[in-house]
């Protein structure tokens, strides 16, 4: 199954003599299946077939770590094996969808009780019959027409701790292959997922009975799986979900361990041309719903509130930077920023929940729009000053939306000194003198080398414009900054900034910032803003 050259593809080990390889069991389940905490989106987790055959879809799926699967009514389920150079490679796992044949395949975020965004497919809402499960399913394809089809849950292969331990999606960390074959001879290597192409990258198990293997050429194959003898953790896989218990199937076996690793085991001979196959896999969990904890426990202060951390002075009741927004705070904490075109952006604290588990994000700010609509969702991580470190965005639109992350890093006295923007891979680099930002680097689309001049008059109300004074295109992340989660502000007023061919000046009003370019003589308004009483 496991075969790295393309001598023996996948199609054709599943057609010559498995044998299966067996190991040592403990029977004590606990020691089996380690330390592995349910998946984010277990609760929500299901395969939903469309008994409709108008439908153009036969199931969608969602698994448990947050990937899902929409199988199209074309030619079935099985999707061909291509013949690889190599089946396991991977540099980074695919956050958009990926359609190979007729399967569709990416990751999704849940918008409500009942609705969720399917990246890089569309939008389905699952609906229920007075609570007696779910019947029917609406989809809005992205650039389609909605529909509505009636549905059924499909059976479960079991919801005991090795179906639950081994029900999520699994990323490839090494792999040994020993063997030999007519091609090469005798072989063994032991590499890591990132030296090949056309390799798997991900693997994914449901409680459905699906096993889906995922390459990162973007080809995908779909397979079915059962347990063949649970007490030995031994795994039957067919390509049809057709089980006559001969040589058209194969197996593997499956070990746990406690740092959210998986491994595989597999043999095979074939008696005919006398070659064999034997590997080990090693895996970790896509999406663990806990940090390792070599990584330590975040501790995030909560003797202040973020925006009392922050700021000292007034609060900004009104900004107009590049589009009017007007800032409600309610008890330490910006809580919703009104936009003058209609949209409405709302923050969650969610760390304040001390059940909160640590994959889940600290703050999670929505924007939705004037139509109901929404328009992004940013999921933040805080460090251990209370300041953003990780930034996991989703913006939706009428082609798909896309997706992209951003970190941060800060000085032990809060102040902001990088930056990756994610959406064009920016990166900032700051320098702080004494309390002041004197300089920046910018990396990645652009480049640019900006130093900064201060004025002897105070930030006492910790203002703080990255684009217009800055020139940090960060976007929506400024919101951050409002909120008490970007870092503090520089001591003093900037006055002038130098680039390698742009030279501004800046003065400071009551309410607005002026700017002009060395040599001229009019200044320009470039920021408006208001406190609150």
């Amino acid at each position: 199954m496991w075969k790295k050259y393309c001598k023996v593809s996948f199609l054709v080990l599943l057609t010559v003599l498995v044998v299966p390889c067996f190991f040592s069991c403990n029977d004590d389940n606990e020691e089996v299946v380690g330390n592995l905490n349910p998946p984010q989106y277990e609760s929500v987790s299901g395969k939903y077939e469309i008994t409709d055959s108008s439908s153009p879809y036969a199931s969608i799926e969602l698994g448990a770590s947050g990937d899902y699967i929409v199988i199209k009514r074309s030619s079935g389920y099985a999707v061909s094996a291509l013949k690889k150079e190599n089946l396991f490679s991977r540099k980074a796992p695919a956050s958009r969808a990926v359609a190979y044949d007729n399967v569709v395949y990416g990751t999704y975020t849940q918008i409500d009780n009942e609705t969720f965004n399917l990246e890089g497919f569309g939008v389905i809402q699952l609906k229920s019959n007075d609570g007696q499960g779910i019947t029917d399913i609406t989809i809005r394809p992205n650039g389609g027409n909605e529909m509505t089809f009636t549905v059924e849950k499909a059976e479960t292969v079991g919801d005991d701790d090795l179906t639950n331990a081994l029900c999520r999606t699994w990323k490839v960390l090494r792999i040994h292959e020993a063997g030999y074959d007519s091609y090469d001879g005798e072989y063994d290597e032991t590499y890591t997922p990132d030296e090949y192409y056309g390799a798997i990258s991900e693997v994914m198990f449901s409680k459905s009975g699906t096993f889906l293997s995922f390459y990162n050429d973007n080809e995908i194959e779909a397979h079915f799986w059962k347990w063949e003898n649970q007490g030995e953790r031994q795994i039957r896989y067919s390509w049809d979900n057709v089980w006559n218990n001969d040589d058209e199937e194969g197996n593997f076996t499956v070990d746990f361990s406690s740092d959210n690793r998986l491994t595989i085991h597999e043999y095979y001979r074939d008696y005919e041309t006398d070659e064999w196959y034997e590997s080990t896999v090693e895996l970790v969990e896509k999406n663990p719903s806990e940090s390792n904890e070599d990584e330590g426990d975040v501790t995030i202060p909560t003797d202040k509130a973020p925006v009392e951390r922050v700021f000292t002075g007034k609060l900004v009741s009104e900004v107009d930077d590049h589009g009017l927004d007007r800032f409600v705070y309610e008890n330490g904490f910006l809580t919703q920023v009104d936009g003058g075109d209609g949209y409405t952006i709302t923050f969650e604290y969610n760390y304040l929940n001390a059940d909160k588990p640590a994959s889940d994000p600290d703050v999670r700010y929505t924007m939705v729009l004037a139509d109901g609509s929404v328009s992004y969702v940013y999921d933040v991580w805080l460090n251990e000053l209370g300041f953003a470190e990780r930034i996991d965005s989703r913006h939706y639109d009428e082609y798909g939306g896309f997706d992209f992350q951003s970190t941060c890093g800060y000085d032990e006295e809060g102040h902001l000194v990088y930056m990756n923007e994610g959406r064009e891979e920016r990166e900032y680099s700051l320098v702080w003198t004494d309390g002041d930002i004197s300089h920046i680097d910018i990396q990645g689309s652009y480049t640019q080398s900006t130093d900064f001049t201060y004025s002897g008059l105070s930030n006492d109300n910790n203002l703080m414009f990255f684009y217009d004074i800055y020139d940090m295109d960060i976007e929506e992340l400024k919101y951050l900054y409002w909120a008490g989660l970007l870092g503090i502000s520089p001591k003093h007023l900037v006055t002038m900034s130098n680039s390698d061919d742009e030279h501004y000046q800046f003065e400071w009003e009551s309410d607005k910032v002026l700017y002009r370019q060395d040599n001229e003589s009019s200044w320009i308004e470039a920021i408006l803003f208001s406190f609150a009483e």
